[in-house]
C-alpha cells in the first residue's frame, strides 16, 4: 500500500474525540460519516476540515486514538470520509489501532515519523517496504514495514471483507 499526499501534523495526546468532538456523538451512532469528516480536528485546526482533500495524511506524536472505545468509529470513519488516507503517529492506543485496520482505514505507529515531516509537506510511503520520501524537503527515511496480514486487510477495506475473501466468499462482500 503506497501513501502519497500532503500532511497534516498535530502533536503529542490526540484523542478520539479530538479527531471528531463529542458533540457530534449523535452524527457518529448514526453513521452519518461525512457529517462527522465536517468536523475533523474542529477544535484544535478549525480550517482543517475545509481544506483536507483525498490522499491526506495526518501525522501526530505519542498517543494518538486515545480515549473511551464509544467514540472511536466517528473519528475513524469520519477521518476516512474526509479524503484522509491514513492516520500516522509515533504511537498509536493499541485499541484505536485495532479498530481503525478492523475498518480498513490506515492506521499505524512510526517511530521518527513526526520528526520526518511538517505540514504541508508532501509524503510519499510505502507501507510495504517502510520507504517514506519526503518530496517536499527531498529526504528519504526507512521505518519497519507493516505486516502483510494487516496490508491485506486495508486492501480488502476492512476485516470483515478480509475473512470473507480469506474464506472464499467472495460474493458476500458488500
Amino acid at each position: 500500500m503506497i501513501l502519497d499526499g500532503r500532511v497534516w501534523k498535530y502533536g503529542d495526546d490526540i484523542k478520539a474525540t479530538d479527531l471528531v468532538p463529542p458533540r457530534y456523538d449523535k452524527e457518529g451512532m448514526q453513521r452519518l460519516w461525512d457529517e462527522c469528516a465536517k468536523h475533523l480536528l474542529e477544535d484544535i485546526d478549525p480550517a482543517m476540515a475545509a481544506a483536507v482533500q483525498a490522499g491526506d495524511v495526518v501525522v501526530a506524536g505519542e498517543n494518538l486514538g486515545a480515549g473511551h472505545a464509544h467514540y472511536y468509529m466517528a473519528a475513524i470513519m469520519g477521518s476516512s470520509a474526509s479524503g484522509l488516507k491514513a492516520l500516522l503517529a509515533e504511537s498509536v492506543n493499541a485499541l484505536f489501532l485495532r479498530a481503525a485496520i478492523d475498518a480498513g482505514v490506515a492506521t499505524w505507529s512510526l517511530r521518527g515519523i513526526s520528526e520526518f515531516v511538517e505540514t504541508g509537506d508532501h509524503l510519499h510511503l510505502d507501507l510495504r517496504t517502510g520507504l517514506a520520501k519526503n518530496l517536499t524537503q527531498g529526504t528519504e527515511k526507512q521505518f519497519p514495514p507493516v505486516g502483510d496480514v494487516v496490508l491485506d486487510i486495508l486492501d480488502a477495506e476492512g476485516s470483515r471483507n478480509w475473512a470473507l475473501r480469506s474464506v472464499g466468499a467472495e460474493h458476500a462482500i458488500r
